[in-house]
């Protein structure tokens, strides 16, 4: 096998990681003693937007076992996922960020194309020291990184221009839409909104919308900062123009249910 062959490759970062950090900064809540003198402990949201994150990226790769398996680099909150070539990788993102939205964690992707070595994986444990190493490079790796990083705001999936040659293939499976400011470091992005399904199949692609639609709204706080309510924003800018690449009307976001709940509220 080639080591020099390019690869399609996925970055994921999840979003507002370091501000949910600050403001949790430990893993465990510990309540009470309430007026009966019982106490509790629960994990903080911190711990369980990381649990979300970590067990529906594992599902994901799992999953992928039956169709040629996947090389994944997972740190805190970030992943690079390696499906080797584009008539994969785009479809294994689309659904990522379908799950991980349903999940009400939100994250953005870029994909980018290009030279991938994976050097070694390995994890040293003494009686004083611990030293885990995921040892990676590449241009693919810059690339989707960049694609993520320049694409702009919201839960989105950029594509790197260095996978221009390979939008015919990756339009076989998924839709991809130009970006209505493209630059060097993103010009398109996935469109990961469900396509048409025939009448028998449910639940309908309308209903399957909604409910992102819904969940990104659900994750909107109306007192956070501007520049955090920016994301949401921009999120639901993007998925009323995926639903017009796909021949249906915007959707009214004043006519959404959803209200806003903390991370961990019933």
């Amino acid at each position: 096998m080639d080591e020099d062959a390019e690869h399609t490759l996925i970055f994921v970062d999840m979003l507002g990681f370091a501000d949910l950090t600050i403001k949790n900064p430990r893993r465990l809540v510990h309540d009470g003693p309430d007026e009966h003198g019982y106490t509790g402990t629960s994990t903080s949201p911190l711990q369980t937007q990381f649990n979300r994150f970590q067990r529906i990226l594992g599902f994901c790769i799992s999953k992928q076992r039956l169709d040629g398996g996947v090389q994944a680099m997972l740190y805190s909150d970030c992943a690079y996922v390696d499906a080797g070539n584009s008539v994969r990788s785009a479809p294994i993102a689309t659904e990522l960020v379908q799950n991980l939205l349903r999940e009400r964690v939100p994250v953005r992707m870029g994909i980018g194309r290009g030279t991938f070595y994976a050097f070694g994986f390995s994890i040293d444990v003494s009686d004083s020291t611990t030293v885990t190493r995921s040892l990676f490079a590449g241009t693919a790796v810059i690339h989707a990184h960049t694609a993520e990083r320049s694409g702009g705001k919201g839960v989105r999936i950029f594509v790197h221009p260095s996978l221009e040659t390979e939008r015919q293939l990756i339009e076989r499976s998924v839709k991809v839409i130009p970006l209505p400011k493209p630059n060097v470091g993103a010009k398109w992005e996935l469109n990961y909104l469900y396509e048409t399904r025939p009448a028998a199949q449910q639940p309908p692609a309308e209903e399957s919308d909604l409910e992102l639609f819904e969940a990104v709204k659900s994750m909107k706080d109306p007192k956070a900062d501007i520049k955090v309510r920016r994301q949401y924003i921009e999120t639901h800018k993007a998925l009323n123009r995926m639903r017009q690449a796909y021949g249906r009307n915007p959707v009214n976001l004043r006519q959404l249910k959803s209200e806003f709940r903390e991370l961990g509220s019933p």
